[in-house]
């Protein structure tokens, strides 16, 4: 008798489990077991493993007066797929449907599926399913079994016909308890196996195509980066067409479909409009979803997700395909990815632009700042040696006539550093008058540099700096040292006075970006910007000593789109 029942239960079991393998290759299935719980979640799961109680349940095998079945391994298993409010509303729907069969068992097997529910939940809360080992299943179906067993005991009536069912099914329905948890886990595991590599298909395709789009959008978003983004997507993806729009229009169409005509971007509109209205990513049965829908059109299905920037919509990626069943979960993954990897791309690139603006901002910033000191001081010089040395005010005027020629002419980021040396020389002459013979300067250049390039106005503001705050101060004995040298790989720039020295807190300020000039603060941030972090101003200062002040620069191999 025990076999018997044994095999019959094993049977219902079985039947169960078909019917999950059969719910667990849906898409939607898949996805709202691992989904973020939720009410709608909630409901959908407590009415799924309901029904495999109920199922349970209808396969029992009569004895008794009673029924001896699998009932308490869908609410079980809700519970640890769940959480206990699945567990317990399966419980429930399990119970209540076991109560009205009838039986002198009824109510205490309706009271028992529910704590079952609950202990599956408990259960799944304590141990990741994904990690349960055998043993923890084993025990969870015997605890299951044995909350039924004594709640049948202690409420069906009368009690000797209780027990005398107990001792007939005990063994059988034990056994069958637990190898039905046991399966069960077993396919819900390898839904989330299944699930998982399907994310990390999806990752690893959406990670290849961003490294081949970055360049593209750099730029942002616009038709010219659309259409290189999109045909990367096309080819890598292996979909059927690709389209990317902004808000308004479609900006670029990528593989079948890109000859569509007006119909064909009516229908792109459509959908731009329905993924724009979604939070999440949006999947599209066009032929039944779309009020407009052309039948010469040659897609059927599309997935779409929003591009964002600054959390606010900037466009959408649309992936479509010619059949209605490929949306699969690894292209679902695959949209959604590469959706927030795009929109990740597009603010970067609007902070590098803005980076950009910034400091070529406060690049003319410091040239207007140079031209108007310059200009006033030189010419109140050059008016005091009008009269008494006209030849003086001349070639004065020469050298201030050669500076604003070159800064008017620079359009670059760019000089060579004879260029920028050739301006300094100018610029040094009129402060060699202006100070009376007080200033000396002495320049050791390495005439094999003089092609190298430098940053445009690097130079010339150290040594404004040098001249100005350093040894204008000081009533004699100005010295003024420039050297340029090859240090390994690497051209080294030392600028060097004897003048009055930076005080140490002011040190900190300059190089810590907290002044509110933009000289030294300026150069050091570009430095950094052009060629690295490891780059950028070095100075050394003593009151009362003198100042040097020394950058680097590598002999080759300067970072790409660089100010």
């Amino acid at each position: 008798m025990e076999l018997t029942i044994l095999l019959r239960l094993f049977e219902n079991v079985v039947i169960v489990a078909l019917i999950s393998l059969f719910i667990g290759q849906l898409n939607y299935f898949r996805l709202l077991i691992y989904a973020r719980d939720d009410w709608k979640r909630t409901v959908i799961l407590s009415a799924i493993f309901g029904f495999l109680s109920i199922l349970g349940t209808e396969h029992g095998i009569l004895i008794d007066d009673a029924l001896a079945n699998t009932r308490i391994v869908g609410a079980v298993v809700g519970g640890l797929v769940g959480g206990p409010v699945v567990g317990v509303i399966s419980g429930i729907i399990g119970g209540i449907h076991r109560y009205t069969i009838g039986g002198f068992t009824a109510e205490a097997c309706a009271i028992s599926t529910v704590f079952c529910g609950l202990l599956g939940g408990v259960t799944g809360i304590k141990y990741d399913m994904l990690k349960m080992k055998w043993q923890h299943i084993v025990m969870l179906g015997l605890t299951a079994e044995m909350i039924q067993k004594i709640l049948v005991l202690l409420i069906a009536k009368p009690f000797t016909a209780a027990l005398a069912l107990e001792l007939k099914i005990a063994v059988p329905t034990t056994i069958i308890t637990i190898l039905g948890v046991m399966i069960f886990t077993r396919i819900f595991r390898s839904i989330k196996l299944l699930q998982d590599q399907s994310g990390a298909m999806a990752a690893n395709l959406a990670l290849s195509i961003a490294s081949r789009t970055l360049p593209h959008l750099r730029t942002g978003l616009n038709e010219t980066s659309a259409k290189q983004t999109a045909e990367i997507i096309h080819e890598i993806a292996n979909v059927d067409a690709v389209v990317i729009t902004d808000c308004d229009k479609t900006l670029s169409i990528a593989g079948v479909g890109n000859d569509s005509g007006l119909d064909g971007k009516a229908i792109y509109s459509q959908v731009t409009e329905a993924v724009l209205k979604q939070n999440d990513i949006r999947l599209l049965s066009l032929d039944k979803e779309l009020a407009h829908f052309h039948r010469s059109f040659p897609f059927k299905s599309a997935v779409g997700a929003k591009l964002v920037r600054n959390s606010k919509p900037v466009g959408t990626l649309q992936i479509y395909y010619k059949n209605s069943f490929k949306g699969t979960q690894t292209y679902l993954n695959l949209v959604d990815g590469l959706a927030k990897l795009l929109s990740v791309q597009i603010e970067l690139a609007e902070i590098e632009e803005q980076t950009k603006m910034r400091q070529q901002a406060e690049l003319n910033a410091l040239q207007a700042q140079i031209k108007p000191h310059f200009l006033f001081n030189t010419l109140s010089t050059i008016m005091s040696y009008c009269r008494t040395n006209p030849e003086l005010a001349r070639n004065l005027l020469g050298n201030l006539s050669d500076i604003f020629r070159r800064n008017l002419n620079n359009k670059n980021n760019f000089n060579s550093l004879k260029e920028e040396l050739d301006g300094i020389k100018s610029y040094l002459e009129i402060e060699k008058v202006r100070f009376a013979n007080r200033l000396q300067v002495i320049m050791e250049i390495d005439e094999s540099l003089l092609n190298i390039q430098l940053p445009v106005l690097t130079l010339q503001p150290i040594i404004e700096n040098s001249i100005h705050h350093g040894l204008f101060p000081k009533m004699n004995n100005c010295l003024l040292s420039i050297n340029v040298c090859k240090k390994g790989n690497h051209v080294q720039i030392r600028v060097e006075d004897n003048g009055i020295g930076i005080h140490e807190n002011r040190l900190a300020e300059i190089l810590n970006h907290q002044t509110k000039g933009i000289g030294f603060s300026n150069i050091h941030r570009r430095l950094q910007s052009i060629y690295g972090k490891e780059y950028g101003l070095h100075i050394k200062s003593e009151l009362g000593a003198g100042t040097i002040v020394t950058f680097e620069i590598p002999m080759t191999g300067l970072k790409e789109d660089v100010i």
